[in-house]
């Protein structure tokens, strides 16, 4: 016992000089007499520049306080000759007595108007780096120690005011944080709040939160409870403050371990409502992340609308009416990926995979399957007229520019499958198609679709990597009803029928106009029991033997229809022309041929027809046309595409009947000659 008092004794004594030399050093030295040193020590140190212009103040039981301000530390060499951080004044405690046992204890930590600014040079590289050692010195490598490192036993708080930091154009202003004691494994109220903004026209968001923490210092620990923070972005011209907010009961975060779980979490901004979960691994690391997303249903027209934002004016009224989006979502090893995805725009839904391959290339990969959309609805309305100044095609439209830099930029490669879609009035079931886009050049292959009760099949590639676009079409239709394609395509009934058709075209332009006028290739087409709508045939060819004949025209009623049994067509293209030397429509009565061209860019007709008439249909027989059997009639077409003129060729007429009357006058030599 006596033993151990002599040892209490020599402790106590040992304490109580460690006391009474702290109590000298206060006592006698002034620390502000110490400014330039620590100021020569700091520049040799790290390269920057302190300022110390406030005073120092210093205590050293039985805590050793420091409280200094205001005070800066400048940017390195390379950056802009402007501060690096700043504060007005800063206070820290420690105390003494622990410290003996390796222990440490921390007061509460105040730092008024804190102003940092993080930046990067020239070279990429941030002023925030390197900043324990100078340029021109190695970092000194940490001697080995002897002793056990020093522990955070307690923290008395932290409490940040009237602060700023600024990372580019970023700015968080008017910074106030507010953190609660904590020692050993406590839960700590935290409070915090601020306003960011970037550039000097932007909207600023305001930030206040309030939670629960429970903070384990030792095993490096942290639970947050309770978690809720809201705010606004600011309000703009044309635009009220929008309130948002995000909340979630529990988050745990286990530095050690390097996790992060969030089992769930709720956020709202404007009409829009989000839930999910949230889960990470190797958070200092490699994080990775993953979880659950849902957006529940929002009107879109009231979303852009709330946030200053003027709704599209659309074909339909109603469309932009419902949104809801739900999704699994994993980020990690510089990738982002969308899994089992679900969303329904109005009433289309949309099913499948998206992912991000490749983040530093926005590599794109994805596998997606639509029921239903009809994309005519979310078209503009068609316009009037367009302006006078805009240069205008041939056919009366006014070319459009095609694109190459979203196409280079572009790098995607997946599959699309819908169930039923309507674009530019055509109506498609059962589509798929693979898409590949790489280096500039975009590739839609696989096409496949049911078509007007027949079957479209086809590959498209645009390649855009040089100045001047390239475009290849690849196009099969079979069994195809021709009647209604040519009506919801370009609003015309010219043909019906059902029918096949094949193109191969090749062309190039910076303009939709400029690539139909550069179009090569071949054209084929041919319809099996069909008919010309808007040309009854045999009225036309009645009407130019009376006109040649100098009669009235016939009695016989225009059908405004020539009905045949097949018609077939192949072309030549050429400079955005298509030539023809093979046109061909047969009946029981009539046989037509014909050639000549047809322009893709001004859509414009300049056909040469020869019927062949090969007998009188039913209720011709007591008109003028029964005396037509078997003679040649030219017909000239003209117009256009959607808009032919037909008209007799009346100098092919004449040639014709001359013809047809010497060749009746040998016959009757012929039968004179040999008596028959």
């Amino acid at each position: 016992m006596r033993v151990v008092r002599i040892i209490a004794y020599v402790i106590g004594a040992l304490v109580a000089l460690v006391v009474v030399a702290l109590l000298l050093v206060a006592a006698f030295v002034n620390p502000n007499a110490y400014k330039g040193r620590i100021i020569r020590e700091v520049k040799a140190a790290t390269g920057r520049d302190l300022a110390l212009p406030g005073d120092i103040h210093l205590s050293v039981f039985p805590w050793v306080a420091l409280k200094l301000g205001p005070a800066s530390l400048g940017n390195p060499q390379g950056f802009p000759d402007d501060r690096f951080v700043s504060f007005r004044q800063a206070n820290l405690r420690v105390r003494v007595l622990p410290l003996l046992h390796g222990e440490l204890e921390v007061g509460k930590i105040t730092l008024d108007g804190l102003d940092l600014n993080l930046e990067k040079n020239a070279a990429g590289k941030g002023n925030w780096e390197d900043f324990g050692h100078s340029a021109a010195t190695p970092a000194p490598q940490a001697a080995p120690s002897a002793t056990a490192p020093t522990s955070l036993r307690s923290l008395g708080g932290v409490e940040i005011t009237a602060s700023r930091m600024r990372y580019g154009d970023v700015v968080l202003q008017d910074l106030n944080v507010s953190i609660g004691a904590a020692s050993g494994s406590a839960t700590v109220p935290v409070q915090f709040g601020f306003e960011i903004r970037r550039g000097t026209q932007a909207a600023p968001i305001k930030v206040s939160a309030s939670m629960q923490a429970l903070i384990d210092v030792a095993d490096k620990r942290y639970g947050i409870h309770d978690l809720s923070m809201s705010g606004e972005l600011g309000k703009t011209a044309g635009r009220a403050a929008v309130a948002w907010k995000f909340a979630s009961p529990a988050v745990d975060v286990d530095l050690a371990a390097q996790t992060l779980k969030a089992p769930a979490f709720t956020a709202a901004f404007a009409n829009a409502n989000l839930s999910g979960s949230l889960e990470g691994a190797r958070i200092t690391d490699a994080p990775e992340f993953s979880g659950a997303l849902r957006l529940e249903t929002l009107a879109p027209r009231d979303f852009m609308t709330q946030l200053g934002m003027t709704p599209p004016v659309l074909r339909d009224p109603h469309a932009l009416a419902s949104l809801a989006f739900s999704s699994r979502y994993r980020y990690g090893a510089n990738a982002a990926h969308l899994d089992q995805l679900q969303a329904r725009l109005d009433e289309s839904t949309l099913q499948g995979s998206l992912a991000v391959t490749n983040l530093d290339t926005d590599a794109l990969s994805f596998e997606l399957r639509l029921d239903q959309i009809d994309l005519d609805r979310y078209r503009a309305p068609p316009t009037a007229a367009a302006p006078a100044a805009a240069p205008r095609t041939a056919g009366g439209s006014a070319p459009a520019e095609l694109p190459t830099a979203p196409v280079r930029a572009l790098d995607a490669q997946g599959s699309v499958a819908i169930g039923r879609a309507k674009v530019a009035g055509l109506t498609l079931t059962d589509a798929s198609a693979t898409l590949a886009d790489h280096g500039g050049v975009l590739k839609l292959a696989s096409l496949k679709a049911r078509l007007y009760g027949g079957e479209y099949a086809g590959a498209i590639t645009y390649d855009a990597h040089t100045d001047v676009p390239a475009l290849t079409l690849r196009q099969e239709l079979s069994g195809v009803d021709m009647g209604a394609l040519l009506k919801d395509a370009v609003g015309t009934q010219r043909l019906s029928g059902r029918g096949n058709g094949t193109i191969d075209l090749d062309g190039q332009g910076t303009t939709s106009d400029a690539l139909l006028r550069s179009l090569t290739g071949q054209l084929g087409f041919n319809l099996d029991k069909g008919a010309v709508e808007g040309l009854d045939l045999w009225y036309a060819i009645g009407a130019a033997q009376s006109l040649l004949q100098q009669r009235t025209l016939p009695a016989t009623a225009n059908t405004q229809r020539t009905q045949f049994d097949v018609m077939k067509v192949s072309a030549t293209v050429s400079g955005g022309i298509a030539t023809t030397h093979d046109l061909t429509l047969s009946s029981p009565y009539l046989r037509l041929t014909g050639q000549g061209t047809a322009n893709l860019a001004s859509k414009a007709l300049n056909l040469h027809l020869v019927t062949t008439l090969l007998k009188s249909p039913p209720g011709a027989q007591d008109t003028p046309l029964s005396a037509l059997t078997l003679a040649d009639i030219p017909v000239d077409v003209g117009g256009t595409l959607t808009s032919p003129s037909v008209r007799p060729d009346v100098q092919g007429l004449v040639k014709s009947a001359i013809r047809n009357k010497a060749q009746d006058l040998i016959k009757d030599k012929l039968k004179g000659l040999f008596g028959k």
